[in-house]
């Protein structure tokens, strides 16, 4: 079986969404995880979730010295920049395995494998075309294609150097990719969140699936993630490979994590059910909740980091997502 391990960095103190995200790691122990953090609050880690204890400042320091130009670390969130340079600055953290990642920690595993078979990893140098998951083959080759300069894409040298995201571990390594002909796992197998939308919407997936987007809840059971949504007042289900909130403003009511329970997120709540509560009747009233409130919740959340140009911006995208979904 493939080796994968998904490297984390993450400092500060760690999210409230992480025990579920630890219980959704245990649930996949095939696969590894290296959290390297700063924060030192006691968890119930599985085998397979390794953590690093180290500062903000000592991550910064190795991450430099790695490079023979001065690069800009000024927020931890500009580590993302970074990611697709994993493979070679923790070469020695990933000595072993087969493939290794980076990975959000907003969100929560379903299971991995039955998306990623052997065949993917054959395939495969690079699996997954977002931040929130990408893998890469663990070879010299692969871990430094990154410092290719595709054409329209902004060089490594540039985006490390940059005091402000410009989302190199996902655009730029797309267009590495493509240049090179080198052909890519791309699949939408993950349920991805729309954030500016009062109900649950998922990016990605076809048009012409846009109609069971009306009302759904997402389900984590046994270590799997399904959508379930009415159309024609029955219930559906599919299954993804993760579920990722992506900074929507979600209560997680959980007083204790179990991998024998049931889950259930809706706009915006996460809390354990009882699987017979799930209907279609509970789907069509949970399934959205108040515009206005959700619009509250929303900039409230991100009242420190909310500019007039995220506004505008942010905008923009909710216009031209609405103009989209009409047609």
């Amino acid at each position: 079986m493939t080796s994968v391990a998904y490297l984390v960095p993450y400092f500060g103190k760690l999210p409230q969404s992480f025990p579920m995200w630890l219980l959704s790691c245990k649930m996949n122990p095939t696969i590894n995880w290296i959290l390297i953090t700063d924060d030192q609050t006691t968890y119930d880690f599985p085998k397979n979730v390794r953590v690093k204890y180290c500062t903000y400042d000592e991550i910064k320091k190795r991450i430099s010295s790695h490079f023979d130009f001065p690069v800009i670390i000024n927020k931890p969130w500009r580590l993302c920049e970074y990611r697709p340079a994993y493979g070679e600055i923790f070469e020695e953290e990933l000595k072993g395995f087969d493939f290794w990642g980076h990975c959000d920690m907003d969100l929560i595993w379903g299971d991995i494998r039955k998306f990623l078979s052997e065949d993917v990893f054959l395939k495969y140098d690079k699996i997954g075309f977002q931040g929130h998951s990408t893998l890469y083959r663990n070879t010299p080759e692969v871990n430094a294609r990154y410092k290719y300069h595709a054409k329209d894409a902004i060089s490594y040298k540039e985006a490390f150097q940059s005091d402000f995201g410009r989302c190199f571990d996902e655009g730029a390594q797309e267009k590495i990719y493509k240049e090179l002909n080198i052909e890519y796992y791309h699949e939408p197998n993950f349920a991805h969140l729309d954030a500016y939308a009062n109900n649950f919407y998922l990016l990605y997936l076809p048009d012409e699936d846009a109609y069971k987007n009306r009302r759904q809840v997402i389900v984590w059971d046994n270590g799997k993630i399904f959508r379930k949504y009415t159309y024609n007042g029955k219930v559906y289900t599919e299954e993804f490979m993760y579920f990722h909130t992506f900074m929507r403003p979600i209560k997680y009511k959980i007083s204790q994590y179990n991998e024998k329970s049931c889950y259930i997120a809706y706009p915006d709540v996460i809390r354990e059910i009882d699987r017979n509560e799930i209907t279609a009747n509970f789907i069509e009233k949970h399934g959205k909740c108040s515009a206005p409130i959700y619009y509250m919740r929303l900039a409230y959340s991100y009242r420190k980091k909310l500019t007039f140009k995220k506004i505008w911006k942010n905008l923009k995208v909710k216009i031209k997502v609405a103009q989209q979904r009409r047609h």
